[in-house]
């Protein structure tokens, strides 16, 4: 094999397909990305058995051949060249890195060993790439980080309404809805991504162009670009839970605040958060009110305007749980939904309806 590549080109995929390696002790092909050269095209390969991906680049190929080659090791190699080109050939079970002024042998790793990365044959349908991302990002910090229950480890995407999708993820502590416009897709079955796989189908598709193909069958979710870059994951086997079920049909308080008022209360009392991260929560007619008590260093009360309609009330949370999605929210003014003491708070956006965040108070 032998190919001469544009220095930059070479970086810029090997930097898509090398994250996607993983360090694996019983199979290191995993640590691998694979290089398919032929006459007509040149392919990068890389997969972790969760996330498969495959991207085709522009080249001047001398000589066909396939070589599996340790990710880590050729990104680093490639990134330190300053050249404008640079060639890639193999001599016997050694790639050699090839520029103007360097030289650099890698052991390589028998090609046959790398796995197959699963093809999605169906036509698929083209979606809007932008708001795909913004379901997903908006979601996936609710997921469980347990593997005890993998559906609560996943971010649930399905069709809710008509030019639109539903992206929810939960971990059963708290909840995140984000409803997002797709406009002519039309989605039959609903699908559960793991959730990092979900923030790696993120970060590929943030550095590739256009609107994806997406397609999907009983296990795996695919998206291919126009620019030649092709994307799998897993899917997770399991069902959802009825999540309307737990979400309160009334309410006893409401209370509107300005999200930045709020973010800053957060900061304020975090430095005195006890090991569970509990806060209490005043609601009154004009003020909400938050208080954080370490014990060994201190208290901290912080109070911001509200306006408040209801019961005056007063719960604990989790200050992460009631921080965390403050950055996902876009609108300015939120409201708080109470339910009662011992019941979920719901937050959604005064103008922004398209979200809707699910908080689970703690015991006192």
């Amino acid at each position: 094999m032998k190919v001469t590549f544009h220095t930059n080109t070479l970086k810029e995929k090997l930097e898509l397909v090398s994250k996607v390696s993983t360090k694996h002790v019983t199979l290191p092909v995993l640590q691998c990305v694979l290089l398919e050269v032929t006459k007509n095209k040149v392919v990068l390969k890389a997969t972790n058995l969760e996330i498969g991906i495959e991207v085709e680049l522009e080249a001047n190929t001398e000589e066909e051949g396939v070589v599996a080659v340790s990710a880590s090791l050729l990104t680093q190699t490639v990134f330190l060249c300053n050249q404008a080109e640079v060639t890639l050939k193999t001599e016997g079970e050694v790639l050699v890195v090839e520029s103007k002024n360097s030289t650099t042998e890698i052991n390589t790793i028998p090609a046959g060993d790398f796995p197959l990365i699963p093809k999605v044959s169906n036509e698929g349908q083209r979606i809007q790439k932008e708001t795909f991302v913004q379901g997903i990002k908006a979601v996936a910090f609710s997921a469980s980080q347990s593997s005890i229950k993998p559906e609560l480890g996943s971010v649930f995407i399905f069709q809710k309404k008509e030019h639109s999708l539903t992206f929810v993820a939960t971990d059963s502590f708290r909840l995140m809805e984000k409803t997002v416009v797709q406009k002519g897709v039309v989605f039959e079955d609903s699908v559960l991504i793991p959730h990092k796989n979900a923030l790696e189908l993120v970060r590929v598709m943030d550095s590739s162009s256009g609107d994806p193909l997406y397609k999907t069958n009983e296990n795996q979710l695919a998206l291919l670009f126009d620019d030649g870059v092709y994307i799998t994951s897993r899917l997770t086997n399991g069902s959802f839970p009825d999540y309307a079920q737990i979400i309160p049909k009334e309410y006893v308080s409401h209370s509107t605040v300005l999200k930045e008022d709020l973010a800053q209360t957060y900061k304020k009392t975090n430095i005195f958060l006890n090991k569970f991260f509990q806060v209490g929560v005043i609601v009154s007619k004009d003020d909400l009110t938050v208080s954080a008590n370490s014990g060994e260093l201190g208290t901290a009360t912080e109070s911001v305007s509200a306006n408040t309609e209801g019961e005056d009330l007063t719960l604990s949370f989790n200050q992460r749980y009631l921080s965390e999605p403050l950055s996902h929210i876009n609108d300015e003014s939120i409201v708080l939904h109470f339910a009662g003491v011992g019941r979920p708070m719901v937050i959604e956006g005064v103008n922004d309806k398209t979200f809707r965040y699910l908080v689970m108070p703690m015991n006192k």
